[in-house]
């Protein structure tokens, strides 16, 4: 770790007044320091698209398909959001610390993360107000692999200096106007066109259904919502029967042409 560039760092976090002239040392700093191929920021906001920041994606075709994906599905699935949502204040993970149990076997990893190369990253997550965080991402491909405990113990003692900062900046612009709001994982799957009446999941089965594609296994989902991992395959039987369909990947492909039609 080289102090002198830590240092000029830090100076250049205070002094730069606005987050577009920080964002250039930030990108070179924290990239070469952590070694990390992506950096992005965004302001994540309860039920509605997040706003992306900042977005340092060097490979063409990675920053395409990030614009396009992420802000239509990727974020309800991201376990960065999704604690965010409902952690503590402030929240420093790699993703394996933060990711569900079964979160490299479940469709969101297949069809859309591991399209993006990454195999890990390091997430910084900031409250700064009613349903609204920063979120502050360093990701890492297959060909460096995952982070180490050291890099993990150097990102837990800058980022809250660096966080602190960006909310000060970004609180401090000017407000732009904000997106449509859009309904949660739960609204979505209690509304999937043509299911309705007989065919439409209840509060609970939504739940369960929402929890699946985001990577949980039966023990997981039951210990978030407080029953029996034997309730949770019942309840994914009856939800797999109500919708006509026998797997995770058909019950994630539902939502995404929920997606769609909406």
């Amino acid at each position: 770790m080289d102090k002198a560039l830590e240092y000029r760092f830090l100076h250049d976090l205070v002094a730069a007044p606005t987050l577009a002239e920080l964002e250039p040392c930030m990108i070179d700093y924290l990239c070469g320091t952590f070694n990390a191929q992506t950096l992005t920021l965004m302001e994540y906001r309860a039920n509605a698209q997040p706003d992306l920041l900042t977005t340092h994606i060097p490979n063409t075709a990675l920053h395409q398909f990030f614009q396009r994906h992420y802000a239509q599905i990727g974020y309800m699935l991201d376990p960065f959001y999704i604690a965010s949502q409902s952690g503590p204040p402030m929240m420093l993970h790699t993703l394996r610390q933060i990711a569900p149990d079964r979160f490299e076997t479940s469709e969101y990893y297949a069809r859309y993360y591991s399209a993006t190369g990454l195999i890990d990253e390091l997430g910084a997550t900031l409250r700064i107000g009613p349903g609204r965080a920063l979120h502050l991402s360093l990701g890492r491909d297959r060909a460096l692999g995952r982070y180490r405990a050291q890099d993990a113990r150097h990102f837990h003692l800058l980022a809250p200096v660096v966080m602190a900062r960006l909310r000060t900046l970004v609180q401090s612009a000017p407000q732009m106007p904000k997106m449509s709001s859009a309904p949660d994982l739960i609204q979505r799957y209690r509304a999937l066109p043509g299911c309705s009446g007989a065919r439409a999941l209840t509060q609970r089965e939504a739940q369960i259904a929402a929890l699946i594609v985001q990577g949980h296994s039966s023990r997981a989902a039951g210990l978030r919502l407080g029953i029996s991992d034997q309730t949770i395959k019942v309840h994914r039987r009856n939800i797999y029967k109500k919708l006509h369909i026998s797997s995770q990947n058909e019950l994630f492909s539902l939502l995404v042409r929920g997606l769609v039609e909406a």
